[in-house]
């Protein structure tokens, strides 16, 4: 009698570790639609079903018109690795940056060996010239969350939070005054409390600060390096991360 409850618990912790890891693509696919509706169109156009409206909480992601050459946004260990887009340009309609709280639908979740991306679009619709589109459209802001070890391993409920951390579904509970923040906010970008130079105060370091006002504060950086319109100046304790020349992130 022991043993089999014994050989019962064994199989019970052997299914929960196994059922924690996205070892499969279906899997990781699973588990984000389970967690977010998906939006699908009907046969004649339009909407069939309505579903999850997501809103970055994050800058750095960036929108344009739906092509397959479209560059999906990359995050890689929690930091926006490349911004997304396509070669062609919106026409001055907007610069294609999403603004945090700016509203996306879902429309599908795509898996490859190393990422899980969710095909997004803005909720909102616009005429581009040029497009081939006669009427209004809405833009592509797909997002790809790519890991260097595998989806295989990657739990699910990483990679859940890792999503959290860069888009909320509309409706989430905001933390109230003096609660902690869920693991999903953004990190607050700061500088180390130790002063970097003899006489110099503790600076902070924000969100949405220039390259010219980091380097007021931290000086001129080690090292540059450009990718795209990313831009990350690196000190000898901190890297402070720049989209189109605002401060994003910092580690």
């Amino acid at each position: 009698m022991h043993d089999r409850i014994r050989f019962a618990a064994i199989l019970l912790l052997l299914l929960a570790a196994t059922t924690s890891f996205a070892a499969t693509r279906d899997e990781a696919a699973s588990a984000v639609t389970a967690r977010y509706r998906i939006t699908t169109t009907g046969f004649l156009g339009g909407f069939s079903e309505i579903g999850s409206v997501l809103t970055p909480r994050r800058e750095g992601l960036r929108a344009n018109r739906p092509s397959k050459a479209f560059k999906p946004n990359v995050v890689r260990n929690h930091l926006l690795a490349a911004a997304g887009g396509g070669d062609l340009p919106l026409g001055g309609v907007r610069d294609g940056a999403l603004k945090p709280g700016e509203r996306l639908h879902l429309y599908g979740v795509r898996t490859g060996d190393d990422y899980v991306q969710l095909d997004l679009y803005t909720v909102a619709t616009y005429v581009v010239p040029g497009s081939g589109t006669r009427g209004p459209t809405p833009l592509q802001a797909s997002v790809r969350f790519q890991y260097d070890g595998g989806l295989a391993g990657v739990t699910t409920q990483q990679l859940l939070a890792d999503i959290g951390e860069w888009l909320a579904a509309e409706g989430e509970p905001r933390p109230a005054a003096g609660e902690s923040r869920p693991a999903a906010e953004p990190r607050p970008a700061v500088v180390p409390a130790e002063p970097r130079a003899a006489g110099r105060a503790t600076s902070t370091i924000r969100l949405g600060q220039t390259q010219e006002e980091v380097t007021a504060i931290l000086g001129p950086p080690e090292k540059q390096i450009l990718l795209g319109a990313k831009t990350i100046f690196v000190y000898r304790d901190v890297k402070v991360v720049f989209v189109d020349g605002k401060v994003t992130d910092a580690e």
